[in-house]
């Protein structure tokens, strides 16, 4: 039996519907193309027109890849192959991020999806494109946005960690400003009662025949008197700031006296200090001031990582920095704990220590790290942890930041 012939209602309702999918695809702001299996270009949409830049009869019968910059117009062909071959999907079903061309030949981000239809024996793609340049340009801004945030903050953190070095630098040159006034007062109190003792000694020891074995007694108590005037005479000089800061400095001076200065604290932790001061080291011109800083620092750092005793050893000799300028080098080396080696690199960061809770600011060998800076000088630290840290200060002869004093000086030197 013939099948029924479709009836007017029907034919109305098929036309009703193509009608109602042709109103669909006109009015959608996305792309929507359908092509053969051969990757041939069937229909499309006005969006299609509006999107690439190409008249509807300029695609019809074109392949796809007119749509597509290389390589996706090289590859394209072999996709859809193998999507027939094996089945296997890279955009059916789940869509991508490619770009397309337009008639002008500029290239645009878009997202395709596609889907599979199939009309009796025939198969047939169906695309989606969606335009995402805006898209794109907006998470452009966006990472850009993002990018300058970023950088704001660190440049505000580092701001931050500035003022708060800066600030933690003035509360300790406040701090040491306080004990200085406070020991350059009991200095000046200590001096009074020493002269007394010192001049009351020797007026006992001109009393006290040679071989009397007071006498010992006596020269011992005068020796340790000195040994104490010298030590406020040094303490005196370390807190006194005069209003000149560049000078002649003698290192192997300001070394000892340094050493001396903190005698006791070593000598309480059984620490043998050996002096290798060469007698070629050089006069430098220097900030006095700041090197018994630095000699202060190193020595009682050294005296720190050696809880259990040990040995420390003050080297001055010649030496040279970069261009062969004359220098001079100090060493403080110890046979303490060491630093270990992933510390190395922040040692001279400010506010960063080994040492225990509530021992040292942080601030110590950050400051050495400014003074050799201010300068012109080096500095460095080589440690092998359970072996012992060497501590290396190089110091030019004459610095750019004085060069004025040191013309002066030797056109005196050549006039005298």
């Amino acid at each position: 039996m013939m099948p029924n012939p479709p009836t007017d209602a029907m034919l109305q309702e098929l036309a009703a519907s193509d009608a109602w999918r042709r109103a669909l695809l006109e009015a959608t702001v996305d792309a929507i193309i359908t092509i053969c299996e051969r990757g041939i270009i069937r229909t499309i949409n006005p969006a299609t027109e509006r999107m690439f830049g190409y008249a509807m009869e300029e695609l019809i019968g074109q392949n796809v890849r007119v749509l597509m910059p290389s390589p996706y117009r090289e590859e394209h062909d072999a996709y859809i192959a193998r999507y027939l071959t094996t089945g296997e999907k890279r955009i059916f079903g789940i869509g991508r991020e490619v770009v397309g061309r337009r008639k002008d030949g500029t290239v645009f981000p878009i997202r395709l999806s596609v889907a599979e239809a199939r009309l009796g024996e025939q198969r047939f793609f169906v695309g989606a494109i969606v335009d995402i340049t805006e898209q794109k340009r907006a998470e452009e801004e966006l990472r850009r946005s993002h990018d300058e945030l970023h950088k704001l903050v660190a440049e505000l953190r580092a701001k931050n960690e500035e003022v708060r070095a800066t600030t933690q630098q003035l509360w300790l040159a406040a701090k040491l400003a306080s004990v200085g006034e406070l020991a350059a007062s009991i200095a000046h109190e200590l001096n009074n009662p020493l002269a007394t003792v010192a001049l009351r000694i020797e007026s006992l020891l001109e009393q006290v025949p040679e071989h009397d074995p007071k006498r010992k007694l006596l020269e011992i108590i005068e020796q340790e008197t000195k040994r104490m005037g010298n030590l406020v005479a040094n303490l005196l000089q370390f807190v006194r700031h005069g209003r000149e800061q560049i000078s002649t400095v003698d290192i192997r001076d300001e070394a000892a006296k340094s050493v001396e200065l903190v005698h006791h604290h070593l000598r309480k932790r059984q620490i043998a200090v050996v002096q290798e001061l060469a007698a070629d080291t050089p006069i430098i011109y220097a900030d006095r001031q700041k090197l018994r800083q630095v000699f202060l620092n190193l020595l009682t750092n050294a005296g720190d990582a050696m809880p259990q005793g040990g040995t420390l050893t003050l080297r001055t000799r010649p030496d040279t920095l970069a261009g062969g300028k004359l220098a001079v080098r100090i060493e403080v080396a110890d046979t303490g704990i060491g630093i270990p080696a992933q510390y190395l690199a922040k040692v001279f960061d400010p506010f960063f220590s080994t040492k225990e809770e509530g021992r040292g600011t942080g601030l110590g060998l950050a400051i050495c790290r400014r003074v050799a800076e201010e300068h012109h000088g080096t500095i460095q630290i080589v440690s092998e942890e359970g072996k012992g840290t060497t501590v290396i200060f190089v110091l030019p002869v004459r610095n750019g930041t004085n060069g004025a004093r040191v013309r002066g000086a030797d056109s005196a030197g050549k006039e005298a």
